[in-house]
């Protein structure tokens, strides 16, 4: 079996990188086949590409809604940056039983860098959004448009929020056999 903490770094750099340009690829597809704005059926109303940009941050929340002197552009840069030196570290300090969050911050590096890409690369427009899934109940019809980055993001902190739960479970398990020993 293949021993994640024994390559971590080799892991981080491929699943990070193979993220990376994976979540590029499809921007700049949305961006050369797709119309602002425009939904294209790709499963009924269940899947829908539809590009937009995110000028906000998770689900569109914009802090210069609240605040319209707000730099956001600045805010963001900054906190993107701060959060790939935390992931790093973070990754740096995972426990080698704690395989999940391996895969976890692995994935989570590429949302992080995909998004802040756009923003250097887009200051005046925003992140690229273009993928529209509709469940038609809510919260989900439709819920807000999203993208590679996103979903990463999203499962690697699914993982490390498994590997938490696991690791009580151990302790929980472990517990219970030395009080029964």
């Amino acid at each position: 079996m293949f021993d994640v903490a024994g390559h971590k770094w080799k892991l981080f750099f491929i699943v990070s990188g193979a993220g990376l340009f994976l979540d590029w690829y499809t921007k700049f597809l949305a961006l050369t086949k797709l119309q602002h704005g425009v939904q294209v059926p790709v499963i009924g109303k269940l899947l829908q590409w539809q590009l937009i940009f995110n000028k906000g941050a998770i689900f569109g929340l914009n802090p210069k809604a609240w605040f319209p002197s707000f730099p956001v552009n600045i805010f963001f840069y900054i906190l993107s940056v701060i959060a790939v030196v935390l992931i790093i570290i973070y990754y740096k300090n995972i426990e080698s039983h704690a395989k999940f969050s391996y895969w976890g911050i692995s994935f989570i590096m590429p949302g992080a860098l995909g998004n802040l890409f756009d923003r250097i690369i887009r200051p005046g427009q925003g992140v690229v959004d273009f993928i529209r899934v509709d469940l038609g109940f809510p919260p989900f019809n439709p819920w807000p448009i999203w993208n590679l980055a996103d979903a990463y993001i999203t499962i690697g902190v699914s993982l490390i929020i498994l590997d938490l739960l696991l690791f009580e479970l151990r302790k929980k398990q472990n517990k219970a056999d030395n009080t029964q020993a």
